[in-house]
């Protein structure tokens, strides 16, 4: 078991006869500010763009995927690198990427925008164009993928998510092929943290997002809708339900958008029809 994103707690355990103190598992939350390296060769400047609550690990990833969902670079190709600050005071929660020298970067469109917390994501953004960043053009959805497929896809990641099964308290963001064949699993207490380390380890090897499906944990936000449009994610599942604005985006960007997943059920609030089903589907 990794032990960087668990921490112990002494507890006092009440049931219904006795009380008992116990230790317990407990998922770690600490914060982790992403700093940004640009400009030319000769006049490389610093600026913290963002903190964000997470769970310890894979902070690379995170720190790429994030850069990648919220439109701050087009591509992997414009991160140089990213690694911890080491003359920061806190130099395991602060990262810095470096960008190409040639990537257009503007401080000002970012300042004072970006404070996530592990249960909202990115909050408080100064104004309205930080959230509906520029998405890339909407094209159809040539991907099908078969019910059954769909039914089988969350009882694969039992066995592979780690540290929930210690501490009960973490997110996770999963990619299937069309096949339903688990490609990659990241987790974090932050949901929106887990997508950003899948799609920043996606990134990285590379993976191809467009003819993949996106399995999440929990709720379908606008921004969780939103950071997979960026990359190109045209399929999305989730165990629980999606608000209107996600539903709304998915809609604008042909995207296919499950949500109540179950072992044998689900919802399809966009795309039904890159869902093979065994009957036809009936409209009421």
């Amino acid at each position: 078991m990794s032990t960087l994103g668990i921490s112990t707690s002494k507890i006092l355990r009440i049931s219904s006869d006795k009380s008992e103190e116990t230790n317990d598992l407990l998922v770690r939350e600490e914060p982790l500010e992403i700093r940004i390296g640009y400009g030319q060769e000769t006049k490389r400047e610093e600026f913290s763009l963002a903190v964000t609550m997470r769970t310890p690990g894979a902070d690379e990833e995170l720190a790429r995927g994030f850069l990648l969902s919220e439109g701050i670079v087009k591509s992997a190709s414009e991160i140089v690198s990213a690694k911890y600050c080491m003359q920061a005071k806190q130099p395991e929660n602060t990262l810095k990427v470096e960008l190409k020298n040639e990537v257009l970067f503007d401080p000002e469109k970012f300042r004072r925008n970006f404070y996530a917390s592990s249960s909202c994501g990115v909050c408080g953004k100064a104004v309205l164009e930080a959230i509906t960043v520029q998405l890339p053009p909407s094209i159809p959805n040539p991907n099908k993928i078969s019910k059954q497929t769909i039914l089988k896809l969350t009882n694969q990641l039992v066995t592979h998510q780690n540290t929930f099964k210690y501490t009960g308290g973490l997110h996770a963001a999963a990619l299937f092929d069309k096949e339903g064949k688990l490609l990659l699993i990241r987790e974090d207490i932050g949901r929106h943290n887990a997508l950003d380390k899948l799609i920043g380890v996606g990134s990285m090897k590379p993976i191809e997002f467009s003819d993949k499906l996106l399995w999440l944990s929990g709720r379908l936000g606008f921004e969780m809708i939103q950071k997979s449009a960026m990359v190109g994610i045209r399929m999305v599942a989730a165990l629980g339900a999606p608000s209107s604005l996600a539903v709304e985006l998915a809609n604008q960007n042909q995207m296919t958008l499950i949500g109540f997943l179950k072992k044998e059920s689900f919802n399809i609030y966009s795309g039904k029809e890159n869902v093979i089903l065994k009957e036809e589907f009936k409209s009421s």
